[in-house]
């Protein structure tokens, strides 16, 4: 699942290192508030659940967003 989650956000950023859990998204990768909801949108279509804005703009690694993405499945 952290490949799917990485190629996603590749479409917003440029990073050049490996992306994995312990990667932060506003400080590692520069993610905005407005990357992070266009990516929860593209979380909410690709895996089937509703992903609040509130609840985005409150992670703040890759463990997050998949810890989430679990539960919600």
């Amino acid at each position: 699942m952290i490949d799917k989650l990485s190629e996603m956000i590749k479409d917003y950023v440029e990073y050049d290192e490996p992306i994995t859990p312990e990667t932060t998204l506003r400080e590692d990768l520069g993610l905005s508030s407005l990357d992070l909801i266009n990516i929860a949108v593209e979380i909410e279509e690709k895996f089937g659940i509703e992903m609040p804005d509130k609840e985005i703009n409150g992670m703040n690694s890759m463990k997050d967003l998949l810890v989430y993405i679990e539960m919600k499945q």
